[in-house]
């Protein structure tokens, strides 16, 4: 039971977060995390919050957690880039993000996070051919959003 009780908090967390009520969102994920530790998920999530709230040190480490419960969560290693670039940890994020791709090639964000690592390592063709997946990958979804609107 306290798994399945932990997956709602989480869920109630993330309601918060889109909102952008972060102080609520990082109630729940505490919660959550104080049920079951071993859950990735709430990990990364409250990273996320942690770096919507500039606090990118302790975004970091709730990614590291992630990664440590699961090596192949895309999300934690995507958002480990996110927070490293914050921290001007540049060589560090193009490492994260490209672990990220490696298991999940169409995150547009890790394309973006590494493209501007990139240009900050003076690497510009390598940030030009990663900001052009990027934008590649937006468009497409932006265009699949559309269809479900219009109910293709």
């Amino acid at each position: 039971m306290t798994v399945k009780e932990a997956e709602e908090l989480i869920r109630k967390g993330r309601a918060y977060a889109s909102r952008t009520k972060y102080k609520e969102a990082i109630a729940y994920y505490e919660r959550a995390l104080a049920l079951d530790p071993s859950n990735p998920s709430g990990w990364y999530h409250r990273a996320a919050v942690f770096i919507e709230t500039g606090r990118n040190t302790e975004a970091l480490a709730d990614c590291e957690r992630a990664i440590s419960l699961n090596q192949n969560y895309s999300d934690a290693w995507s958002k480990k880039g996110h927070a490293l670039y914050n921290l001007e940890r540049y060589e560090e994020a193009v490492v994260a993000c490209t672990r990220a791709l490696a298991l999940n090639g169409n995150d547009a964000s890790a394309w973006y996070i590494k493209g501007v690592c990139l240009d900050e390592l003076g690497r510009n063709i390598e940030a030009q051919e990663a900001y052009g997946k990027s934008l590649e990958l937006e468009i497409i979804l932006d265009m699949e959003a559309e269809k479900k609107k219009i109910g293709r």
